[in-house]
Order: structure tokens, then C-alpha cells, then sequence
């Protein structure tokens, strides 16, 4: 029973709240605030006061004011704004709708009559079909198509031909990635994006220019690519640059493809830190650790040995060399160590017989340093 009463107790504050909550916002916000904190019963008794106070101040008001205030609701806006509002939206949403309807059906209008009418989508059709069925096929065919576009490259042939005689063509060709290998990208607050230039970048390309083409082969836009290249390269010594246009887009990775570079790949490497970048020729790639801005690196020197090494060894197949180092999280820590266990070899040959055969000492030089046997 008391549960009951306090109930109902409530239910009735609750309505007495809302009543004086509707007069108040029709004089001033204000006093609503300042009753909503107080008991019901003196909030009807100082509603009662205030209207009568008005009423007295102002007995010029009539029915058609009263009404007037009627389009006002409890946030004080206008609903007759509100409802023209409502409807314009409503007539601009009809319009929107309809334009891109008209542009839909322009398209399939579009794409029906080339479907019909172009012989290309006509091969591999069976006849024995009804004509909607041939239709969907060829529709099918066109979408697979545009999609399998936008995931090719823009060109089939990467690079153009090698040069003839009596042109200098290098022997072989480096593919390296510019992002976080020769340059690193940072942003702050009050610079923005800036490329960090890798150290030792300019011995690197000096040393290895010698006897590879250089080729620059990165995921990034062109124009975000070609600004940082102009400042990187000096002396011109990157022959060639492929960005983002020119990669396979494969499972969500833009992919790099050098069955379309137009060389011979026994004599191409690749150098990336990504290996799903270069996992459709993983037999072609040195994959090594990613750069991220460390000052005092000593990579890019190493690596250049390395690549100097392969090229005055003339490596017939480089896959052969990489393949090798395929197995190793640090390769070029692994070269450095075979080429310091080559060295102690040579020193303790030569205190033996002071001086070795050239067919075997180039032998064992070509397989201790780079293969490690």
C-alpha cells in the first residue's frame, strides 16, 4: 500500500512538473530554470502570481496574441519554419534522387547497347543460349575485365628496350625501393611530411651506377615520387622510375611485377624490405631490414659491396646467389661474415704455400663469398 501511494505520489509531481515546464517556456527560460528545482506545490502557486502579474501589466492582450505564441514549441523555434524547412529538404532529396536515377539508366542504356552491338564480348558464346542469358554473360565478361584493368598496370613493357651497341648497357639491373630504403618519411606538427635522406644514398648510387642500371620501383604516387628523386639524384645516375601505376594490385598489396620489366631476369635484382612486394618473383629479391630513420647507418655501404661483388664475379644467374641469402632475416650480415671467414681462409693459405692457383683461388673466392660454401 505505501509502495502504491509513493507511486502515485510521483506520477503526480511528474505531471505538475511538466504543466509548469510548458507555461514557463512560453514567458521566459529563465524562470523555468529557476523552477524546476523547486516543490510542485509553490510552483503552481508562483506560475499562478506570475501570469496574473502579466495579465495586469498588460491588458491590452487579446485571443489572437495568445495564439500567435502557439508555433513556438518548448525550444522557442518556429513550426511553420521548421515544416517549409522540412519540406524543401524532402523536394531537394526527390531531385537528387532523380538525377542519379537518369544517370543509372543512361549507363546500363549505354552498356546494353555495347553489349549488343561489340563483336569482342561476342567470343566463347554458345548459341544454343537464349539471347537475356548472352547477354548477362557478356555483361559478366566486361565487369570481370574492367576490374582485372584497374589491378594491371597501365603499360605492359616497364622499361623500354635495352640499349643497342654502341650504346653502354650495364650487365645487370638493380630494382630498389626508395620508401624507407633510400629515403624515410617523417611528420610533425610543425614541418608536416618531410623525407629523410638515407646516409651514405650518394656513395651507394655512385658505386653501384658503375655496372647496373638503376631502377627505382616504388608503391608511391608519381607526384609525391618524382620531387624527391629530382633531390636525391644529382648526378642522374637512376635510369629509370616506376611508381604506383606500374604494379599489380594482388590481395590487397601492390605487387611488383618484373615478368614486365623487358630484361633478362638472370641478370635483375631486386632490393626491398617488403616481402610481399616481391613475392611474385621471390627468387629474384634481396629482402632486408627496413630503414627508420636511425642516424649512423651502415647499410646501403654493405649492400653496395654486395652488388659489386656479384657484378665482378659475373654471376651468370643471380637467382642462383639470392636464393642463398633467401633464407636469412639479415642477409647482408650473413655476406659479412662469409666474407670475413674468406679473408682468414686467404691469410692462412697464403702463410702455407705463400701464394695460390688462379683457377682455384678465384674458385673458392666466388663460392666462399657469396654462397657461403
Amino acid at each position: 500500500m505505501a509502495q502504491f501511494l509513493f507511486r502515485g505520489f510521483r506520477l503526480c509531481n511528474t505531471t505538475i512538473l511538466s504543466k509548469t515546464a510548458a507555461a514557463c517556456c512560453k514567458c521566459e527560460r529563465r524562470t523555468f530554470k529557476l523552477l524546476s528545482n523547486m516543490q510542485p506545490s509553490f510552483v503552481s502557486l508562483l506560475n499562478k502570481k506570475l501570469y496574473s502579474s502579466q495579465s495586469e501589466k498588460k491588458p491590452a492582450e487579446t485571443v489572437g496574441t495568445t495564439r500567435a505564441l502557439d508555433p513556438l514549441d518548448i525550444f522557442g523555434e518556429n513550426k511553420d519554419e521548421r515544416r517549409k524547412e522540412k519540406e524543401k529538404a524532402i523536394k531537394n532529396l526527390k531531385i537528387g534522387f532523380f538525377f542519379i536515377g537518369a544517370s543509372l539508366m543512361m549507363v546500363l542504356g549505354t552498356g546494353l547497347y555495347v553489349l549488343m552491338d561489340d563483336n569482342y564480348y561476342k567470343k566463347d558464346e554458345d548459341e544454343k543460349d537464349i539471347y537475356p542469358v548472352r547477354l548477362f554473360n557478356r555483361g559478366r565478361l566486361a565487369i570481370r575485365e574492367f576490374f582485372e584493368s584497374m589491378r594491371a598496370p597501365s603499360y605492359e613493357k616497364l622499361l623500354p628496350d635495352p640499349l643497342p651497341y654502341p650504346y653502354i648497357q650495364p650487365p645487370y639491373t638493380l630494382i630498389i625501393e626508395m620508401t624507407d630504403l633510400l629515403v624515410h618519411p617523417e611528420w610533425t606538427y610543425t614541418t608536416g611530411w618531410r623525407f629523410k635522406k638515407r646516409p651514405n644514398v650518394d656513395h651507394f648510387l655512385e658505386q653501384v651506377s658503375q655496372n647496373y642500371e638503376i631502377v627505382v620501383f616504388t608503391a608511391s604516387n608519381g607526384f609525391n615520387v618524382y620531387p624527391i628523386l629530382d633531390s636525391l639524384d644529382k648526378n642522374n645516375v637512376i635510369m629509370y622510375r616506376l611508381v604506383k601505376n606500374a604494379t599489380d594490385y594482388i590481395d590487397g598489396h601492390h605487387v611488383k611485377n618484373i615478368d614486365r620489366i623487358n630484361r633478362d631476369l638472370s641478370k635483375v635484382i631486386m632490393v626491398d624490405w617488403n616481402a610481399d612486394s616481391v613475392k611474385l618473383q621471390r627468387e629474384n629479391a634481396l629482402v632486408i631490414p627496413r630503414w627508420n630513420g636511425e642516424d649512423g647507418d651502415q647499410q646501403l655501404i654493405q649492400l653496395a659491396e654486395f652488388l659489386n661483388v656479384v657484378s665482378a664475379s659475373e654471376v651468370n644467374d643471380v637467382r642462383e646467389v639470392l636464393s642463398y641469402y633467401k633464407q636469412f632475416d639479415h642477409p647482408l650480415e650473413v655476406f659479412k661474415e662469409n666474407q670475413r671467414k674468406l679473408l682468414e681462409m686467404q691469410e692462412e693459405q697464403k702463410q702455407i704455400s705463400g701464394t695460390l692457383p688462379i683457377n682455384k683461388a678465384r674458385g673458392s673466392w666466388k663460392d666462399k663469398y657469396l654462397y657461403g660454401k
